[in-house]
């Protein structure tokens, strides 16, 4: 008996999708959009940007598998990266340096 409500409910799941899916643009670019948002649509305000390059910086520059803070960032330590970052104890470009410090402050608040 559950194997067929499974069935059922499997077949009118791909019944019911199958038009959705077949709509589109034509151009291999479009997509529905859920709730009336697409997230590959929406431009970044430059806090998320700045943000985004933060986080990238850390992982690339400061918490890597071969950096000093490997094990990751914690509350704990994320005041001692910071005044690390401001030191220039890491290799980060003016534009970079501002962008992990603007992260660290908003997710650890250092």
């Amino acid at each position: 008996m559950k194997r067929m409500i499974v069935s059922v409910v499997l077949a009118a799941t791909a019944a019911v999708a199958t038009p959705a899916l077949a709509s589109g643009s034509g151009s291999g670019g479009g997509g529905a959009a859920v709730g009336g948002f697409n997230r590959f649509d929406s431009v970044l305000d430059e806090q998320q940007r700045l943000e985004q390059r933060g986080r990238s910086q850390v992982k690339k520059r400061i918490t890597c598998t071969a950096c000093e803070y490997k094990d990751g960032i914690t509350r704990q330590n994320a005041g001692a990266v910071a005044q690390a970052v401001r030191s220039g104890s890491f290799e980060l470009t003016k534009k970079d340096r501002e962008a992990v410090l603007f992260f660290l402050k908003q997710r650890y608040g250092v």
